[in-house]
């Protein structure tokens, strides 16, 4: 290859100006190291952003909120007390819990001014004989505390019995569930910093190991969503070093077995190490924070990353030649197919994803400015090896007249539409969103079920002008809520009236009970030997009784977790209105059907979360379905225009491997999920360089040998992601590997000569 033997000054300083560049991303990045820049673990960060309205905006926050920063661990084994009392100080020792929750406190003193108002059903139909016996039951029942001045008939301790109906009971002092013909013992509390923490969690679960070595008979169940982001945490930077290093060493293996030269190694590795340094901060920097997501995606970036290095040693080493000129326009056109590849992941509303995208266009950039700026004055000395593979390598070359392949080829193009038109289906479950195993969900699932906790997936809003108002819509749910519970369709429900009655029912039962101790109270005290002046006594305390509101409520300790349920005064469109939110258990289809009739009520909308998800899921998978195909039309136009009658060969490798992909998809029956589309497009990108270098030099064996080389390290790279355990980035490097195994099986077909154009590829040759 005729090479300056120097470079211009010009070229000398663009080279230095990148490495000072690439000397300011390695000095942002040791700062954003030592500054301990925050790393994001979420998986959620892959969930779209929603446009609601404020006031569902408002719900989803605080069921997250109210979720996001507990934790829930149910316990059993032989000396309980013991158990719980280590299991306690463990947590607290590690300093990743701020409080623990107190599940046996009963708010007797909260309460107690506003008894009289608060009177259960039972009691409230209940006739005045019965409210005297149920009197002197407590009167005379060994070791009991009956109040005769402020409640003889014990409307407190009534209210209250009620109100904490759970499955939680105190035993031997502590808060336990029963199941299974013993008790769990429960410790709860809130997390003394973000679930996704990565000192948090680390120190919560370093405290549960050595919880579980020191009493491996104990059985230990753990909810939260802190379980959940650690795990996700720990699987995610397993797979950085897996998955990356696993790539990398194949890799290193294929190029070792090809160049055999240390330093043309190092010239292939030098873009990759540049296009990473330059992404890594950057993306860091635009985001203020990095996802572990986006850097075991990343990891995979190196797959790529090699190629623009890969084509231009590959031609100086095979045909030297041939000026290196004629290999700029296709690393052009192959760096800005694959960027668009990206990029147009930017168009998703998922955060996650536009981070990703832009780590990987990013690196991709600074892997070409490396192999534009600084390789071409690299000379390489070329091992014998090299060529004798290229050389085999291109005995794969179609004939002239292949009539055999080509018919079978055509066979099999007819038979993956079909099976694409008839057999794919769309996957919108949301567990593609979900890394935690198995063991984790269903331990997760377990605590909710002996809790008795609502998930929080489905739940209503109601609204009102007023307070009062909301309180009395509140109640008048209850009839058909509990009908659903009873008859199993519903697993529960929450709503703030359950435990502050509306002002009118409060009103209510104030008369009720002034009514039982001026019929009911004379007869206990002559029945009981007791003063006469007692009644006088009782009957003063009901003179002035406040009214319980929503906000005293919530302001006390046993209150603070039905802050969830109350959505305030909100600002809307039709004025300043009250909301609160009942919180609904799992539901069956006559569940939900019961729940979005109830919705037909202006004031009450029904909201389902897995639902709404799963359509935006598939709006999403819709759209970038969309920009899929207007890509492929796009390229179509612009190859078009730029190699006429030739621009089939570019577009044969990328689109025959992603009408391959989803035929094979849909003949084994996965759906297609908006992961499959991600690859796709990435598949896209690569297929595109390997269809633009066929088309561009499509006699030349460097070419069809950095072709396969491309093919090899991306399919090591992106194929490797699909032994992740994280759903998303899996389905992504399944699609990859179908489509990369399929991109390079075309390019023979793209490379072939036929007599129609032989002519043609002489005179673009000359060029």
């Amino acid at each position: 290859m005729r090479e300056p033997s120097q470079p211009t000054r010009n070229e000398r300083f663009v080279a230095w100006l990148w490495a000072l560049l690439l000397l300011g991303c390695a000095l942002l990045l040791a700062s954003q190291i030592r500054n301990a820049a925050p790393f994001d673990t979420r998986i959620t960060a892959l969930l779209p952003e929603t446009r609601q309205t404020p006031l569902i905006e408002q719900a989803e926050h605080r069921l997250t909120q109210a979720f996001e920063d507990r934790f829930v661990i149910l316990l059993r084994g032989e000396n309980p007390a013991h158990l719980v009392d280590d299991l306690r100080q463990r947590l607290e020792a590690s300093g990743s819990v701020a409080t623990f929750d107190d599940a046996t406190e009963r708010p007797d003193r909260d309460l107690a001014a506003y008894r009289y108002r608060l009177l259960t059903e039972p009691m409230a139909r209940a006739d005045d004989s019965a409210w005297t016996q149920r009197a002197l039951s407590r009167l005379f029942s060994p070791g009991s505390d009956v109040d005769l001045l402020r409640d003889p008939f014990g409307l407190l301790d009534a209210w209250l019995s009620r109100v904490l109906d759970g499955p939680v009971r105190p035993v031997d002092g502590l808060a336990a569930v029963a199941a299974e013909g013993g008790h769990w013992f429960l410790i709860s509390g809130q997390l003394g910093a973000s679930p996704y923490d990565m000192s948090l969690q680390r120190s919560l679960v370093e405290a549960l190991a050595g919880f579980r070595e020191a009493y491996p008979e104990a059985e230990l169940l753990r909810g939260g969503l802190v379980f959940h982001a650690a795990f996700g945490a720990n699987q995610a930077k397993r797979e950085i070093s897996t998955i990356g290093l696993g790539s990398l060493l194949g890799i290193l293996l294929l190029l070792w077995g090809v160049f055999r030269r240390g330093s043309t190694l190092f010239s292939l590795l030098l873009p990759v190490a540049s296009g990473l340094l330059f992404a890594l901060p950057l993306t860091w920097a635009l985001y203020g924070t990095l996802n572990l997501l986006t850097l075991a995606f990343g990891a995979s970036l190196i797959g790529i990353a090699v190629d623009y290095a890969l084509h231009l040693q590959c031609a100086r080493l095979l045909s030297p030649v041939r000026p290196l000129k004629a290999l700029w326009p296709g690393l052009g056109m192959g760096l800005v197919s694959s960027l668009a590849a990206y990029l147009i992941q930017l168009a998703t509303p998922l955060p996650g994803l536009h981070q990703m995208a832009t780590f990987a266009a990013l690196g991709l950039l600074g892997a070409w400015l490396t192999v534009r700026l600084w390789l071409p004055h690299w000379v390489p000395h070329p091992h014998p090896a090299t060529a004798k593979l290229a050389e085999r390598l291109d005995r794969l070359r179609l004939p002239l007249r292949a009539p055999l392949r080509w018919s079978v080829l055509a066979i099999l193009g007819v038979a993956a539409f079909a099976t694409v038109a008839l057999h794919l289906t769309a996957d919108n479950d949301l567990r593609q969103l979900n890394p935690s195993p198995p063991q984790l969900i269903l331990e997760q699932q377990r605590v909710q079920a002996l809790l008795q906790q609502p998930s929080g997936n489905h739940y209503l809003i109601v609204t009102a002008d007023r307070e009062d108002t909301l309180l009395e819509r509140l109640e008048a749910l209850d009839i058909p809520l509990a009908t659903l519970s009873e008859q199993g369709h519903l697993a529960g429900y929450r709503h703030l009236a359950q435990v502050v009655p509306s002002p009118a029912t409060q009103q209510a039962n104030l008369t009720r009970v002034r009514q039982a101790y001026a019929n009911a109270l004379p007869l206990l005290i002559e029945r009981a030997g007791l003063p006469g002046q007692l009644q006088e006594s009782a009957m003063a305390n009901l003179d002035s009784v406040p009214v319980l509101t929503s906000e005293e409520w919530l302001k006390m300790p046993m209150g603070h977790a039905d802050n969830r349920l109350w959505l305030g005064e909100d600002s809307m469109a039709d004025g300043d209105e009250s909301a609160a939110l009942v919180v609904l258990g799992d539901a069956d289809d006559i569940a939900r059907q019961a729940l979005a009739r109830l919705a037909d009520a202006a004031h009450v909308h029904y909201e389902d979360r897995v639902a709404a998800l799963s359509s935006h899921l598939a709006e999403l998978r819709n759209t970038i379905a969309l920009w899929l195909a207007a890509a492929m039309a796009g390229l179509a136009l612009v190859f078009g225009w730029r190699y006429r009658g030739r621009a089939w060969r570019v577009l044969l490798p990328p689109l025959g491997a992603v009408v391959a992909t989803l035929a094979l998809l849909g003949a084994l029956g996965v759906g297609l999920t908006l992961f499959h589309l991600l690859g796709l497009l990435l598949v896209l990108g690569i297929g595109l360089d390997a269809g633009i270098f066929s088309t561009e030099h499509p006699d030349s064996s460097a070419a069809w040998l950095a072709i396969s080389l491309s093919c090899g390290s991306s399919l090591l790279a992106f194929g490797l992601l699909a032994f992740s355990a994280t759903p998303a980035l899996h389905f992504l490097g399944v699609t990859c590997l179908v489509g990369l195994a399929a991109t390079w099986a075309l390019v023979p077909f793209a490379r072939a000569r036929t007599r129609r154009d032989a002519s043609t590829h002489a005179i673009h040759d000359a060029r």
